[in-house]
């Protein structure tokens, strides 16, 4: 029998992911602070709780994406939160992108009172999640793992299971490390282009037939030149994880010079009301910089 899902964040990657669970045929309900948001998949047949407890009364596993710290402390430890449900069986799907440390904190709860948590951000922003083809890292017990991936694979294509609690959430602020230079190499280059008289379309061909081609260059390179910043994965949202990857180093004692700079950028784009926008409309702060 598939297990009963509960599904706790109906943002611009949680609806499209539940609504794969639904498609999938997973018994689901969903809550989101903003009940309205719960309408388009209660019309689909999804059942909408009315607070996270309630959520997790009636499911086997719940499914987590918010957007923040914050939230997830809402979610699981308010008094009508997630734990005060856990009991023997029930699994905590993570799959917002949080601290380490919150990580191990909500495992360890969860664990007291016979439940389980595993860990699992994601990455394939809007498209991945609408077409369920999402990568997901995980961090837990591999046994929860194993048990968990039918309810994955309903919303990705891979799982890879990074180690331990917390382990995960490292690994998905590295990638979005990653992301945050190949956006920002990428941006600096084709603003400088662009005064030096060269098209972005000339640039990225050029890009694309060497040895640093990546898709991710024709993803955004590719909005940059149409300025569509139609919002995939916010500057708001990479901005809160370039910070948690920034504690998490100095936590470690592990320098990250580069980071710290790029993350001003980004605050930059912030501060100018770009933040709801795509991570791609950081472009915009160079550009104004270079009087273009």
């Amino acid at each position: 029998m598939q297990k009963r899902v509960g599904f706790a964040g109906l943002g611009l990657m949680g609806s499209r992911m539940a609504r794969n669970l639904l498609e999938k045929g997973f018994p689901l309900a969903v809550w989101n602070r903003t009940a309205e948001r719960c309408r388009p998949l209660a019309d689909a047949g999804a059942q909408v709780a009315r607070t996270p407890r309630e959520l997790a009364e009636g499911a086997d596993v719940v499914v987590s994406c918010v957007a923040d710290p914050a939230a997830v402390e809402r979610l699981v430890f308010a008094e009508d939160g997630v734990l005060s449900a856990a009991r023997a069986g029930f699994r905590y799907l993570e799959t917002s992108t949080i601290s380490p440390d919150l990580s191990r904190r909500v495992a360890e709860a969860l664990r007291t009172r016979g439940a389980d948590a595993l860990e699992a951000p994601v990455t394939g922003s809007r498209i991945g999640a609408e077409r369920g083809t999402l990568l997901l890292m995980t961090g837990g017990r591999k046994e929860t793992h194993e048990e968990l991936l039918p309810v994955m694979m309903a919303m990705g294509t891979k799982a890879i299971h990074c180690g331990e609690i917390g382990q995960a959430s490292v690994v998905k602020l590295i990638g979005n490390t990653i992301i945050s230079f190949m956006l920002e190499g990428l941006c600096e280059g084709l603003v400088v282009g662009r005064r030096a008289g060269l098209s972005p379309e000339t640039i990225l061909e050029v890009v694309m037939a060497s040895g640093f081609a990546s898709p991710y260059f024709t993803f955004k390179g590719g909005a940059i030149a149409r300025r569509d910043f139609d919002t995939h994965f916010s500057i708001d949202l990479l901005v809160k994880d370039q910070g948690l990857m920034l504690d998490e180093a100095g936590a470690r004692k592990a320098p990250m010079p580069g980071l710290a700079a790029i993350r001003e950028v980004f605050q930059s784009a912030r501060g100018q009301g770009f933040g709801g926008e795509d991570i791609a409309a950081v472009v915009k702060v160079l550009e104004r910089a270079a009087g273009l």
